[in-house]
């Protein structure tokens, strides 16, 4: 996945938990390498709620439209 990416929850009850409808669609607003952790996380934007920071990328599916 890569900024500017489109994306929906994989994980339906991390969404539910955050409060986004299941199929919101969100976009990949930053990217941060994890070297230490060697493990790439994701900032996710989805409309009506704040980023969300630092989130591990299989949480999410990207969309192609």
């Amino acid at each position: 996945m890569a900024e500017g990416d489109q994306v929906v929850f994989a994980r339906l009850d991390v969404a539910e938990a955050l409060g986004i409808w299941r199929h919101a669609l969100g976009r990949v607003v930053e990217t941060h390498d994890e070297a230490q952790a060697a493990r790439l996380t994701l900032d996710v934007k989805f409309d009506g709620h704040e980023t969300l920071h630092r989130y591990l990328p299989d949480l999410f599916e990207k969309r192609t439209a």
